[in-house]
This record gives structure tokens, sequence and C-alpha cells, in this order.
């Protein structure tokens, strides 16, 4: 009997390594350096998490399409992840990750503006231009009393406070500097960051609720991002993607 259980062992551990691994469709938007077809590696979130996933098993397929394309297919069951930021709006649909990196947003204004940023009430008055699906944070997008309009992108969102169509806009700061040295670069010394920085927002991976793997796809992330950490793997692609390495995992 001991021999033919080992037998059978032997069988299933071969059966099992001769499965595919699953593939996981994770949607995005072009958000360099997060997500970008055109950047190593499909961007700097993009490899993380193909990396984290693929440790654990997993194999990712990253599909670019709108922002609220992406949010939609997550509702309904059309792609599995996204990365993006908890809100109270996305809790009822999805499984979230602990974040694995934090983005620092910042608005931007015409240089010699002179604006300051002290909470919303200081945004009174002003004319404000964000881009078309994004939660900056559920405060921002239900406050009332602000003059917002809505932009494709960032770069068109910019080049709208340029033209003095808008006062103000909100990005990511990386993001926004790698803007600045690309489609901006003619015009960086006319746009400039407000000091200080409108919210610092914790990076996740968002999984849809209704997939039968959905637990075990956070939890595998989870342990294999702390992994990265560990050994530097994680580092090690801040650095291919010339980014400045964080100190450490954001806590929550």
């Amino acid at each position: 009997m001991t021999g033919l259980r080992r037998f059978l062992g032997l069988i299933l551990l071969l059966a099992s390594a001769s499965l595919p691994a699953e593939v996981l469709r994770l949607a995005g938007n072009p958000w360099p350096p997060y997500t970008d077809r055109s950047l190593p590696g499909e961007g700097l979130s993009v490899e993380l998490i193909r990396t984290a996933l693929g440790r654990g098993g997993y194999q990712v397929e990253y599909i670019e399409v709108p922002w609220e394309r992406a949010l939609l297919g997550l509702r309904k069951g059309s792609y599995d992840m996204v990365n993006g930021w908890p809100t109270v709006k996305r809790v009822d649909y999805s499984l979230i990750s602990r974040p694995f990196l934090i983005n620092r947003m910042r608005w931007v204004q015409r240089s010699g503006s002179g604006i300051r940023y002290d909470g919303l009430d200081s945004l009174i008055g002003y004319l404000l231009v964000l881009s078309r699906g994004y939660t900056y944070s559920d405060e921002l997008d239900d406050d009332t009393r602000l003059q917002k309009g809505y932009a494709a992108n960032f770069v068109q969102a910019a080049t709208m406070v340029l033209a003095g169509r808008a006062d103000l806009t909100l990005e990511d700061e990386r993001t926004a500097l790698f803007h600045f040295e690309r489609e901006l670069g003619h015009e960086r010394d006319a746009l400039a960051f407000v000091p200080g920085e409108f919210r610092r927002v914790e990076l996740s991976l968002l999984v849809r609720r209704d997939h039968p793997r959905a637990t075990d796809i956070i939890a595998t992330f989870n342990r294999e991002i702390a992994a990265m950490v560990a050994d530097g793997s994680y580092a090690a692609i801040f650095v291919r993607h010339a980014l400045p390495v964080p100190d450490a995992l954001p806590q929550r």
C-alpha cells in the first residue's frame, strides 16, 4: 500500500506540474509609469503585479482600455484585476490587497499663478480639470462647491491649464514628472506643482470579488510582494524603471 500511495502521489504531482498556470486579466489605462504598453514590462505596476503573482503560480495578461471601461469590466467579470486606489465605491465588487506603493497626489498650475492648497475650501473659485473616470478622493468628487471640468487624461488637462481654460489639474507626482519630460517637455517651465500635496494614496491590487480564487489571489500577492521587498527584487524593478526605490512598503 505504501508503494501504491507513493505512485499515486507521484502521478498527481506530475499532473499538477503539467497544468498551465491560470491566466489573470489585468486591465488598466495608459498611466505611466505604472501601466502603459509602450514601457518596459508594460509599466512599473504591471511588472510588480506580474512578478508577484507569477511567483505564486499565476500568469498575468495586461489589457489596456480606458479607465472607466476597466472598472466596468471588473464589475461585469470581463477583467479580473486592476491596480487602483481603494474607495468606498469599489468595495462592493472587489477584494483589495495591502498597498504595494504610495501615490503622492499634487496639484499642477501655470507657473507664477501663486496658488496655494490648504484643504478643499482653498479650491473654491478656481477652475479644476480632472481626468475623467478617476476617483482621486470621494470628498473631492462629491464636493458640489467646486468648479470641475474633465479631460481624457493628464496631458490634455495640463494643456487646458496652459491655455488658461483651467487653473489647476491633479495628478500623481511620478506621472506628472513623466509627462513633464516627454509630451509636455516644450512647456515644462510653464507648469509648476502647487507647494505641498493634495494627499497620499495607497495603490493596491483590486480583484473582482466574484472570481472563484479571489481570496487566494490577494493572499498570494500580499505574500509575494513582501517576499520581493525582503529579497531585493521589488527594489530592482524600480531601478529598472529608473525610479527612486521606496524606503519600505506602506503599512495598513
